[in-house]
């Protein structure tokens, strides 16, 4: 296949995704869809489209390629930007590196810190006084009672830094620090442990590193990497829901998280050794808070109702999609 045809289809993929990805946030707006795994049902037609449905377009229809489809049928065609020309080279390729640079960039920015996470040690576990290990064995069994899912084994860390999150892909363990003990109350620690052991009942941390897959394969698209982003962001209402549920106070899990967030506020996302790290820790500070506000607003709002007929709405999105695209290219 010719150069000119592989940067057909990776353009058609990129505005492919950009599409689906617009049309199926406008579907989430438009019917005012918040329970998290109605929500993830629908991007993952506008994530799975890249994926799955435009290798499918091009093998099974190659006409859509031929000059006479692209003249009577198409809707909108990328090759038609090639003649209007900037520097010597025409908008097409101009776009195309734009889109690749722009995929290329979000997706580094995540695996960055998880490259950085690989090259250091696993942090060595303590022994905590009697009195947390008490606290934490007995919030810990009642979550793992209220959720279905067998106790993780526990990772203490003695230090005064919030420390809360579950890691471990075939054995799940959950790692906690003195500084997290330290700043939350009985009924806050409570709810944070089964926000995480939530995590460890939906296979998170597995799911997490096969989509950091899929991201790699499709680095190259901007609009599959935002999306992801957004399916990540779900995830985590997902968790907020289901363990409020099973802890049965949403005030105590959205003052937890706060507290939380106001201890490790100051500490930057972005590594010094990067270029721009100084612009970036701002914003990327104001997203982070913005998005803790965002949680504990759905929280004090209460559990979110589904809509009816979820699936029926999936597979319109996903008939809609694919009618509309096939002729674009």
């Amino acid at each position: 296949m010719e150069s000119a045809s592989w940067a057909d289809i990776l353009a058609q993929a990129i505005f492919h995704t950009l599409v689906a990805s617009l049309f199926v946030e406008a579907l989430v707006r438009s019917w005012g869809v918040r329970e998290p795994r109605q929500r993830m049902a629908l991007r993952l037609t506008a994530l799975g489209y890249p994926l799955v449905l435009f290798p499918a377009l091009v093998a099974l229809f190659p006409s859509r390629g031929e000059e006479g489809f692209r003249e009577d049928l198409a809707l909108f065609d990328a090759r038609s930007w090639e003649t209007v020309r900037l520097l010597g080279v025409g908008l097409f390729w101009w776009w195309l590196a734009a889109f690749a640079a722009a995929g290329a960039g979000l997706f580094l920015m995540d695996l960055w810190p998880v490259l950085r996470g690989r090259g250091r040690r696993a942090p060595a576990g303590e022994l905590p006084d009697p009195a947390s290990a008490a606290v934490l064995a007995a919030e810990l069994s009642r979550a793992a009672a209220a959720l279905g899912v067998r106790e993780p084994p526990l990772v203490f860390l003695g230090r005064d830094l919030p420390v809360l999150f579950c890691t471990g892909v075939r054995r799940p363990a959950l790692v906690v620090s003195g500084g997290t003990l330290s700043r939350l109350d009985r009924d806050e620690l409570a709810a944070a442990l089964a926000h995480e052991l939530a995590h460890v009942a939906g296979r998170d941390p597995l799911k997490s590193w096969i989509l950091m897959g899929l991201r790699a394969v499709m680095f190259w698209n901007p609009a599959f990497q935002v999306v992801s982003r957004a399916l990540a962001r779900d995830a985590e209402w997902l968790a907020d829901e289901r363990g409020a549920a099973a802890c049965g106070d949403r005030l105590a899990l959205a003052s937890g998280l706060l507290k939380l967030h106001r201890a490790t506020a100051g500490a930057s996302g972005v590594p010094r050794s990067l270029p721009f790290a100084a612009a970036l820790a701002e914003p990327l500070a104001r997203v982070r808070s913005h998005d803790i506000e965002v949680r504990c607003r759905r929280l004090l709002d209460g559990a979110p109702a589904r809509l009816p007929y979820a699936g029926v709405r999936v597979a319109l999105a996903g008939g809609a999609l694919a009618a509309l695209l096939f002729f674009v290219i």
